[in-house]
């Protein structure tokens, strides 16, 4: 729970609650890419050209007619040893738990936390010994191959998944996580392996395409 979050007391608990967003079909932010095409990779596999200059890689964001930055850097990511470092523009468009088999596995955890932000918000910052690593699912081959999963071949730690159009960065990696983190949602509680009981909406499936199997924390959690 966060230290900021908003509580809501109930007889039996006290649950922290994310922040309203009821903002998230915001359009995607100019953040300065002037490329194309205008979301890389948007076609999924491997057919991308250049793909390590354009986002969410080594690209260099274009600026204002005034000489502003559109990229105003507000989040930054490490891996563990510091190799590979990403800066991201503005906040998530949504944060999720994902308790589906793939993640399970792949994490080796009982379920993923993910903050999702759009391709163009995202640049790497470094890249030390060219200590970004890939990993296909599609595939399962470590090339880049999206929707591909993002780590650091020399501490081998997991810093996010490259979808189609967006980023899914996990939360860990940012130091002290900000508040804009916390998830509105689990997905994939279909599959769960342990119960978690913190108030939020739990889908069995993806968010709004599935059965919703707990709406909040005024709702007892149905089997």
């Amino acid at each position: 729970m966060h230290p900021e979050s908003q509580t809501k007391t109930r007889p039996y608990s006290c649950f922290h609650h994310h922040p309203d967003r009821s903002d998230d079909k915001n359009p995607i932010p100019d953040t300065g890419w002037r490329g194309s095409p205008p979301i890389p990779s948007s076609d999924g596999g491997d057919s991308e050209k250049d793909w390590l200059s354009k986002p969410p890689y080594n690209w260099l964001p274009a600026r204002s007619v005034s000489g502003e930055d559109l990229f105003k850097t507000k989040y930054e990511s490490s891996c563990w040893c510091g190799a590979v470092r990403f800066a991201f523009a503005g906040d998530p468009f949504d944060a999720k738990y994902c308790h589906c088999r793939q993640c399970q596995q792949l994490h080796g955890a009982p379920f993923q936390w993910a903050v999702i932000f759009p391709k163009t918000s995202v640049r790497i910052l470094q890249n030390t010994s060219d200590a970004l690593h890939f990993f296909s699912t599609t595939t399962k081959n470590t090339c880049h191959h999206v929707p591909c999963k993002v780590s650091c071949e020399i501490c081998r730690a997991p810093l996010f998944d490259e979808g189609k159009r967006t980023v899914l960065a996990y939360p860990s990696h940012y130091g002290r996580v900000p508040l804009e983190f916390q998830p509105s949602c689990h997905i994939f509680y279909g599959q769960r392996i342990m119960e978690v009981c913190d108030g939020i909406p739990k889908w069995s499936g993806h968010k709004d395409d599935s059965e919703l199997i707990y709406k909040g924390c005024d709702e007892e959690l149905r089997a």
